[in-house]
């Protein structure tokens, strides 16, 4: 196997989007995995995964989610791709190109939202723009945090060098990824953004209202004593989180 695609998701709605882009993939070396915390009716991928329960604590379980889905894949690159996207044919070969020159970088897709599907599923009316697009660019290295899981590669050798997410962040509400990245700087991987991989985002709105108040009292501090740590060389660079979930 070549491609394990990954899709944390909530929403049953939003996942047949997904389900339709991949099938018109010009690349088909793929399986697809999906987890979350509620039964998936809509569609069906190679591997449906439940969200291991919350512990005492925990805002979400999306960090073991992730870390149970990659210690399932079965392909040399891993792809994130969260629900409620649209990507032309050629996104997972352009990831597996990126993945052949350069086996040791993560790269990173540029994503805009917008608040309509047209009658052909795919998304139009475009409500925000992502600041990280430049025009006139193929690629470039960008600092880790410039990696965003909604559309991303990272090597499968990379998720067991580093022992994948570090599950404490299940107590805060993103930048989970922008934490191991740091760690994988550290242990020698490149990151990348490709300028002419492009998703289009279903805008959709938080899902828990407190998002915005966790974000700020709980996973900045987290996230900026974490790097510290990491920067002084102190912050363990393997987690060691995925052996765990194939016992």
């Amino acid at each position: 196997m070549k491609i394990s695609v990954v899709t944390p998701s909530t929403r049953n709605d939003m996942l047949p989007i997904i389900e339709k882009c991949l099938k018109r993939q010009d690349f088909q070396e793929y399986e697809w995995i999906v987890v979350g915390p509620v039964e998936i009716t809509s569609v069906k991928p190679d591997l449906l995964l439940k969200d291991p329960p919350k512990q005492e604590g925990d805002f979400y379980t999306l960090c073991k989610g992730w870390n149970k889905a990659y210690a399932h894949t079965k392909g040399e690159l891993v792809i994130n791709i969260q629900d409620g996207l649209w990507f032309p044919p050629d996104t997972l070969s352009k990831f597996w190109f990126h993945y052949q020159n350069n086996p040791r970088s993560l790269f990173s897709a540029i994503g805009h939202q917008y608040d309509q599907m047209d009658d052909r599923g795919v998304p139009v009316n475009k409500m925000w723009h992502d600041p990280r697009s430049k025009t006139g660019i193929t690629f470039e290295e960008v600092p880790p945090t410039e990696i965003e899981f909604c559309m991303s590669s990272i090597p499968k050798q990379a998720l067991l060098e580093c022992g994948g997410i570090d599950e404490e962040y299940d107590k805060a509400a993103a930048v989970c990824e922008k934490e191991m990245c740091w760690r994988l700087n550290k242990l020698g991987w490149d990151f990348f953004i490709d300028h002419t991989i492009e998703y289009k985002a279903i805008h959709h709105p938080r899902l828990n209202e407190k998002w915005e108040k966790v974000y700020k009292e709980v996973s900045t501090p987290m996230y900026t004593r974490h790097l510290d740590e990491i920067t002084a060389g102190t912050r363990k660079l393997n987690q060691n989180n995925l052996l765990k979930y194939l016992a």
